[in-house]
């Protein structure tokens, strides 16, 4: 049977009645690539086309466009904010209902990803099976990304959360909704449920994947079975899963560990537009998609247009809070992907990691690099009581650094409690922060109030248009 996006209903119907209200706003976001809603997925051209709007929708500004990033940051104790201009003070703040909210792009993502599955479940004519296997590795690896960024937002993570005010957590939909009458109001799925998928997804994506190499050019850009382990990985640790961390971690790092950005190499690896150590990425040029310059990374987190400018961009609101510049001492390499802003801004310190990538306005986003999995791997042995193995992983962190190596005295929660510290030093500004200590269950520590695990404002609101059109699905309490 043919497939088809039927015209406006796969940007607009998802799973529920809400993107019926939503028609309009999400047909304004056109992923590049993608194809007219009329023509069918019956050639590989049409389905690769798909698939790129899939991809399209993670450039976004909700998505890792910029609120993926800086928000995580800003909720947390990472950051300061100059309230001039004004936009994400809320966030920072922790004011009720100021949040991420990413429930439209990924949902409409989704809907994308589980109509390609669909498709290729029975191949159309003229698509082979290596074709086919390359596209749905990289879907089920993408639905697994968004069902994640889903879950950590919405709701509570596997083994952290406030009992009485857990309400669970996204709606989980496999099949897609080609038109209006296929509709469905779903309530919200466990946590349990949600990950199911995504695990069985990313066991998917690496094998499906293995092997295989989308863009040769440009690998990283991609959905890769490297991507998939160590997205794994981090999913994981999410779970308290050790043992599948230290699996998946080790498996990606065996075909990426050179990918390790060597300290010499370090600061020049932030300069250029695609980061050494990106596993996956998301690339962007601010202008030439969907982004546009004022809520770029670049004019989030700096007031220079560029590190040789000196001229005030009059942006640059979210800065780097002193609690945090403090714990970089000065022999820490890391500590030059810090300077003093121009301007207003001119006694503040801000981050350059989105900053001259390899030109104005590059903005590429590493959504998961090399960094990351060895300390995902090295919490994940702390945990497991291999505390020699990770002694070692989190050597490889400090040493490149510029730091000394910790010693073999180092053991129990001092050990675990270093291996935090460096993955918040190491995964600063990249939007971490937030969700590690949510999902450990641990309060925001913050000079203009402490926020604490068990207050509600921790989860955001479901949109109200989904509540409203979708009486089975619960709002988190207190919205």
């Amino acid at each position: 049977m043919m497939k088809t996006y039927p015209k406006t209903i796969i940007s607009c119907i998802l799973t529920m009645a809400v993107w019926i209200s939503a028609c309009n706003k999400i047909l304004d976001v056109n992923p590049k690539q993608s194809i007219d809603s009329s023509i069918a997925l019956e050639s590989p051209e049409a389905i690769t086309a798909a698939l790129n709007s899939v991809y399209a929708y993670l450039r976004q500004p909700s998505q890792y466009g910029r609120d993926l990033i800086a928000i995580p940051e800003l909720l947390a104790d990472n950051t300061d904010h100059t309230n001039n201009p004004t936009e994400l003070y809320g966030q920072f703040r922790n004011q009720p209902g100021a949040h991420m909210n990413i429930w439209g792009s990924s949902y409409s993502a989704i809907n994308e990803i589980n109509n390609i599955l669909d498709v290729l479940s029975t191949p159309p004519a003229g698509v082979s099976a290596e074709f086919a296997e390359t596209i749905a590795g990289q879907a089920h690896f993408l639905r697994a990304l968004y069902y994640h960024n889903l879950s950590r937002i919405y709701g509570y993570d596997p083994k952290a959360s406030v009992d009485e005010i857990n309400y669970g957590s996204v709606p989980l939909m496999t099949d897609p909704v080609l038109g209006a009458d296929q509709v469905t109001y779903p309530e919200r799925a466990t946590v349990d449920a949600i990950y199911e998928l995504i695990y069985n997804d990313l066991e998917a994506a690496s094998q499906l994947l293995q092997g295989k190499t989308v863009n040769a050019s440009n690998p990283e850009y991609y959905a890769s079975a490297e991507a998939a382990l160590a997205l794994f990985s981090r999913v994981a640790l999410y779970n308290e899963d050790y043992e599948r961390v230290i699996t998946t971690a080790t498996n990606a790092l065996s075909t990426t560990g050179d990918k390790f950005m060597a300290h010499a190499a370090y600061i020049a690896g932030w300069r250029q537009m695609k980061l050494p150590e990106s596993i996956f990425e998301i690339v962007f040029h601010v202008g030439d998609h969907e982004n546009p310059v004022n809520t770029s990374l670049r004019a989030t987190f700096t007031s220079r247009i560029s590190l040789s400018s000196t001229s005030f961009s009059n942006r640059g609101n979210v800065v780097v809070a002193p609690a945090l510049y403090s714990l970089y001492t000065n022999d820490d390499v890391r500590r030059q992907l810090f300077i003093n802003g121009v301007g207003r801004n001119a006694n503040r310190t801000e981050i350059t990691k989105f900053l001259s990538r390899s030109g104005t306005n590059h903005d590429n986003t590493p959504v998961i690099r090399v960094s990351e999995v060895i300390l995902n791997r090295a919490e994940a042995y702390a945990h497991d009581d291999q505390e020699e193995l990770a002694r070692q992983d989190l050597n490889r962190i400090r040493e490149r650094a510029g730091l000394d190596p910790v010693d073999d005295g180092l053991t129990g929660q001092a050990l675990l409690d270093e291996i935090l510290l460096q993955r918040r030093l190491e995964l600063a500004f990249e939007g971490h922060r937030f969700f590690d200590l949510k999902r450990q269950g641990l309060d925001i520590i913050k000079p203009i109030g402490n926020v604490r695990f068990e207050e509600s404002r921790i989860l955001p609101p479901l949109p109200i248009q989904e509540t409203l059109l979708n009486t089975n699905l619960k709002q988190n309490f207190g919205y």
